[in-house]
């Protein structure tokens, strides 16, 4: 095993099943959605930042008050 799969192996993202457990909170929604607000892009991100947002605000107003 060399130094870059090293790095790798920290880096990768946790498996998450889809079940109630992994569903955000309105809490969490609100976080991502105010971090990103206050946070800077480039413009090639910009598409992706757009169609993640608007699932975000989705599923936010979609969760019971």
């Amino acid at each position: 095993m060399g130094i870059i799969d090293k790095v790798r192996s920290k880096n990768e993202t946790p498996k998450v099943e889809n079940t109630e457990e992994s569903k955000l909170t309105q809490s969490e929604i609100e976080f991502v959605l105010v971090t990103l607000r206050e946070s800077t892009f480039k413009g090639t991100q910009v598409v992706d930042l757009y169609n993640t947002v608007l699932k975000l605000q989705q599923q936010h107003k979609n969760l019971p008050k």
